[in-house]
């Protein structure tokens, strides 16, 4: 029960309490062991801060230190003086002297949810007009593809394989002679596949870091050797990226013939239709955009 008349000492390592008419007397006070002390100097408290660093608490004033709570709080105070009955003001984070990469406003995201689609303000498709968007295809790229689609006709054209045509088939080495028999290929039937340092096929996983070893392991299948060269693909693969305010799609697809892309957009939804396969696949794709894009600036 607090005594009447009494004030609480709020000094950091006091916490007694103290009769107000004494705390500015010169008079002694008994203690125990028939000490006597002034109670002008009953107080013995931490006038420093608290500081907390590296796991340790510490007094400021008298360096005292511990990595236990309760044994800090219980250092005696390090200074003599008058009790006091006012509350220190509350410790508040002190801000970093220097700070690593300053934030500029405009920089700070702060999340207010998903943004409003452009949509909903064209709620009716009809307003929008679908644009045929332009197709550009390098030089080199335009060769190459003749060449191909030239070694394609040649060889759809004849039965014959031509001596020296290498097996296609992974993991493989033979070539055609005019004698071999399609028969007794020993191949990799999976995929190469390179992680963390490794190289192994899929099919049985033989793993390796040395790449010349990789190539020289025996295949895992057997089965007849393809030396032609016009197989048909028709798997493609496909991503997207933004950056900068682009939005960048990638299609991956073999015998990719550009003449018969077509891409059309009207602004809110992306339609790709292309032949790859050298002719004998379709690529099919549609894209629908969260908002409109300005097409103007597609390249």
């Amino acid at each position: 029960m607090v005594d009447e008349g009494k004030l609480q000492c709020y000094h950091k390592g006091c916490g007694l309490m103290f009769d107000p008419t004494e705390n500015n007397s010169g008079k002694f006070s008994d203690l125990k062991k028939s000490v006597q002390i002034r109670f002008s100097e009953a107080c013995t408290y931490h006038p420093g801060a608290p500081y907390f660093h590296d796991a340790y608490k510490i007094w400021t004033c008298c360096d005292k230190k511990s990595t236990d709570f309760g044994t800090w709080m219980g250092y005696k105070g390090c200074t003599r003086g008058k009790h006091s009955n006012e509350k220190p003001v509350d410790i508040v984070k002190v801000a970093a002297v220097k700070e690593i990469r300053p934030e500029k406003e405009e920089d700070v995201i702060v999340w207010k949810g998903l943004n409003k689609s452009g949509k909903s303000e064209k709620n009716d498709s009809s307003e929008r007009v679908e644009v045929t968007l332009n197709v550009e295809v390098t030089p080199g790229a335009t060769a190459a593809i003749e060449r191909k689609l030239k070694e394609v006709a040649e060889a759809a054209q004849s039965e014959d394989v031509q001596i020296g045509a290498p097996c296609r088939n992974n993991g493989c080495t033979a070539e055609y002679d005019g004698t071999k028999s399609s028969h007794g290929c020993v191949h990799h039937p999976g995929t190469a596949i390179f992680h963390e340092g490794m190289k192994y096929w899929s099919c049985c996983k033989k793993k390796t870091s040395n790449f010349g070893t990789f190539l020289e392991q025996v295949g895992c299948t057997a089965s007849e050797h393809k030396f032609r060269n016009n197989e048909v693909v028709s798997k493609f693969r496909e991503d997207w990226f933004s950056s900068n305010g682009f939005v960048t799609i990638n299609v991956y697809c073999r015998g990719a013939l550009p003449e018969t892309a077509n891409i059309v957009s009207d602004g809110h939804t992306l339609r790709v239709t292309m032949k790859h396969g050298f002719g004998n696949a379709d690529v099919d794709l549609d894209y629908d955009l969260w908002d409109e894009f300005c097409r103007k600036k597609v390249e």
